[in-house]
């Protein structure tokens, strides 16, 4: 047989062998580079073009994706000695005079982060210590550089969000229009182990930086300090957080974790100190805060008033309570700060710390239920039956939620 086609037969035995999905490397490896061709024969030229799904997702997300740089008038000296400000005179060499140093004020860059778009017409999210300074300027750059400026709705002392308003004018009188928005996605049904992208500002350096990884875990509980400079150097205690190993890096704070389809399920918020983790606040925690900047212009939280510690089937062994899920109210003496909040809703109520809170409004605690997530979804005024162990009783208790105070 001619060696020509003996070699053509090869190749297209091969090339049907992939199709239906036992031959061709090229195939099976989904080579990634657009537009690339291999030619085996004269007569025949197979084109690869790329179709990842991350690619794509990224592709869907990244424009409501922005950057937020924040702007504030700080004075310095000009001249004379440093110790002029401790009234201390100095002797000018050149001129042989004695001087003070001139105080100057100057706009500068103190810190930078991230958001994403939910409304064309300029409503955007983003992590409330990106936001925190009063005192400072907020810009806002969309991926393909257009600058626009930011006027903080609101801030949630329940959780690390902020609501801003895209404005095209730094007098803030233009709000923008015809924006490109996240689509948001469903956090409650995440599955530890799914595929999740992040987005962000890197470092505050590198927009629109991505970074790939998995669902490590959900419902975590953390202690957040700060890292931006307008933050204060303030630590919160953040709960109900998804973890996960893609790169999460200072600047990615309030930027997008988005799932395989480009949803964002979770919003960047914290670094551990461990390498390869990160965390974000879950979608579905964001809604909530959102529907009520559109509805009232101002975030408003129902809240029980109480603080906790989540209770697993371990921690439940080990301290022999009467319950494997819950919410366990305990003082932090440590940090002086009680379990029931004073004149709350559930210190009305009668709750104590001690008490173990199983159930909500009929609704069990379980692995995948925690109690921020069932008050999350009430409504500033209703009231809802909680059933609670103490001393070893269980015992029931109806609560009306009131609205926690936000910044």
């Amino acid at each position: 047989m001619d060696k020509r086609v003996l070699a053509t037969a090869v190749l297209v035995s091969l090339f049907t062998g992939a199709v239906s999905g036992v031959g061709s490397f090229m195939i099976l490896n989904n080579i990634q580079n657009e537009g690339r061709s291999f030619v085996a024969d004269s007569e025949l030229e197979v084109d690869f073009v790329e179709e990842s799904p991350l690619i794509e997702s990224i592709d869907k997300a990244s424009p409501s994706v922005v950057s937020i740089i924040a702007k504030k008038e700080l004075e310095r000296y000009v001249g004379g000695s440093p110790f002029g400000m401790f009234g201390f005179p100095f002797n000018d060499f050149r001129g042989g005079q004695f001087q003070e140093p001139e105080i100057v004020t100057e706009e500068r860059e103190i810190g930078g982060g991230t958001g994403f778009i939910v409304s064309a017409d300029g409503l955007a999210i983003t992590n409330k210590h990106v936001v925190d300074d009063e005192e400072a300027d907020y810009s806002v750059f969309l991926t393909d550089g257009t600058q626009l400026y930011a006027d903080v709705l609101g801030k949630d002392p329940f959780n690390d969000i902020a609501v801003v308003q895209l404005y095209r004018d730094e007098e803030l009188s233009d709000k923008a229009s015809g924006l490109p928005v996240a689509d948001l996605g469903d956090s409650d049904s995440l599955k530890v182990g799914a595929r999740v992208i992040a987005i962000g500002n890197a470092l505050s350096e590198f927009d629109n930086t991505t970074t790939a990884g998995i669902v490590s875990g959900k419902g975590r509980q953390i202690v957040a300090g700060s890292s931006s400079p307008f933050g204060g150097g303030t630590a919160s205690r953040l709960s109900g957080l998804i973890q996960t190993d893609a790169s999460i890096n200072p600047g990615n704070s309030g930027g997008p974790l988005v799932n395989i389809f480009g949803e964002v399920v979770g919003m960047n918020t914290a670094v551990a100190d461990a390498n390869g983790i990160g965390f974000a606040i879950p979608i579905n925690d964001v809604k909530s805060v959102l529907e009520s900047v559109k509805e009232y212009g101002e975030i408003r939280r129902p809240y029980l008033g109480v603080r906790y510690m989540e209770i697993n089937p371990e921690i439940a062994a080990e301290f022999d309570l009467p319950s494997d899920y819950g919410a366990y109210l305990q003082d932090d003496l440590q940090n002086r700060t009680l379990a029931v909040i004073p004149d709350g809703p559930a210190d009305k109520a009668g709750l104590e710390s001690g008490d173990l809170i199983v159930s909500l409004g009929g609704k069990e605690l379980s692995e995948d239920i925690n109690l921020q997530m069932l008050v999350r979804d009430l409504m500033v005024g209703e009231s809802v039956e909680v059933e609670f162990y103490r001393d070893g009783e269980l015992r029931n208790v109806e609560i009306t939620l009131e609205s926690m105070e936000t910044e």
